[in-house]
Order: structure tokens, then C-alpha cells, then sequence
């Protein structure tokens, strides 16, 4: 709490210094998971090499507080999981090569100089969110069986009317069965870990220092 609490009051300075300086604020704490720090500098970052491009595809909302909902998810679990984990440097370099080919090795080398990183601290990005999803697998990865009621029910109530709305003829569920089960299953490992998730935070000391990081430079 102490240390959460000389947090707080150093951004607030930082942010005070920067209406009488001309010199530029290099940095500021956003948040503060269990004494663990996210600044703006993470934030952006994240933003800026669409670490979390295919989580946010689909949802609504200010893309940069969803993104900070994320850096502080993988801070929770992967300081409370109790798991020992290591990111394979295979792994590692795969993501970085995706990440490349998506954007491009020019906009990456001028992504990278704009914000002062070598390879290293990339990698260190990448590092985080490679262990939670590690970790989130080997919690979650297995669930209940599913129903055949389930199955009939999931059909009924989604994939039809889903197909509907895109014009589409729906197929017989005998097709598909391979098909819904797995989007069953991964429904629940969602919500099982947006719940365990959420039992972290509550036993967590979260605080956010900057409230309208949209509008934050």
C-alpha cells in the first residue's frame, strides 16, 4: 500500500511538472497492479504493435482502457497463477515473425526508433502475454464434456439465427456437431476465466492513476 501510495503521488507530480516545464514528460504511471507498475509508455506500446489486435477485433468501448484491462489481467495471473513457466525462444521468435509480417519490417524498425526499443525490450512485450496465455491454457484447458442438449440447444438458439442474419442456408447440425462442440467448450473456458479472473482482483490492490488515458498524450 505504501509503495502504491508514492506511486500515486509521482504521478501526480509528473503530471503537475508537465503544466510548468517545457521539457517534455518522458513517462507516467497509468496503473498499479499489487505494486507492479503500467505506464503509458506499455500502454502504447501495446497499442502500437497490436499486441492485442485479434482479442479487441470484436468489442466495443475505448480501445486503450480495454487495452490496459488486458495488460493488468496478465499481471494478476501471472503474479498469483503460482505457476513456474518459461517462454520457449521458439515461441518467442514466432510471435516476433508474425507480429513483423503483419506490420511490416519497415513500420516495425520505425515503430521501434520512435519509441527508443531494442529487440530485447520487444521481446519482453511479447514475453508477458506468451506466459498468460500459457498459463490460462494449462488452468483451462480442460472442461466438461459436452451435452447433447447443449449441442441442440446451441444450434437452435445461435448457429441458425446466425446464419439467417448473413443469408445463409443453415446446415444440418449432424454436419457441424465438431463445429459447435468446440465453440461450446470454448464459451466455458471463457467464462471460467473471466471468473477466476475476476476472484484475483478482488483479493488484488489495483489502482488506476489515469482515468482518461484516451485523451493522455
Amino acid at each position: 500500500m505504501k509503495r502504491a501510495a508514492i506511486v500515486f503521488m509521482l504521478s501526480l507530480f509528473i503530471g503537475c511538472a508537465a503544466v510548468f516545464s517545457s521539457e517534455e514528460v518522458i513517462d507516467r504511471v497509468v496503473a498499479v497492479v499489487n505494486e507492479e507498475v503500467i505506464t503509458l509508455t506499455d500502454l502504447k506500446i501495446a497499442e502500437a504493435f497490436g499486441v492485442y489486435d485479434e482479442e479487441l477485433e470484436n468489442g466495443d468501448g475505448n480501445r486503450r482502457s480495454r487495452i490496459l484491462e488486458k495488460l493488468i489481467d496478465q499481471k494478476l495471473v501471472i503474479q498469483l497463477s503460482g505457476e513456474e513457466i518459461s517462454v520457449a525462444d521458439e515461441e518467442l521468435e514466432e510471435a516476433l515473425r508474425r507480429m513483423t509480417e503483419k506490420l511490416g519490417k519497415s513500420e516495425v524498425d520505425r515503430k521501434m526508433e520512435e519509441f527508443g526499443l531494442a529487440w530485447d525490450d520487444l521481446k519482453e512485450c511479447i514475453q508477458e502475454k506468451i506466459l498468460y496465455q500459457t498459463i490460462i491454457t494449462q488452468k483451462f484447458s480442460k472442461v466438461n464434456p459436452v451435452s447433447v442438449k447443449e449441442i441442440e440447444d446451441y444450434y437452435q438458439r445461435i448457429y441458425i439465427p446466425a446464419q439467417k442474419g448473413k443469408g445463409a442456408e443453415p446446415r444440418p447440425m449432424m454436419e457441424i456437431l465438431a463445429e459447435i462442440e468446440s465453440s461450446i467448450k470454448q464459451e466455458k473456458i471463457k467464462t471460467q476465466v473471466e471468473d477466476w479472473i475476476t476472484n484475483l482482483k478482488e483479493k488484488s490492490d489495483i489502482q488506476i492513476l489515469i482515468k482518461d488515458i484516451m485523451a493522455s498524450a
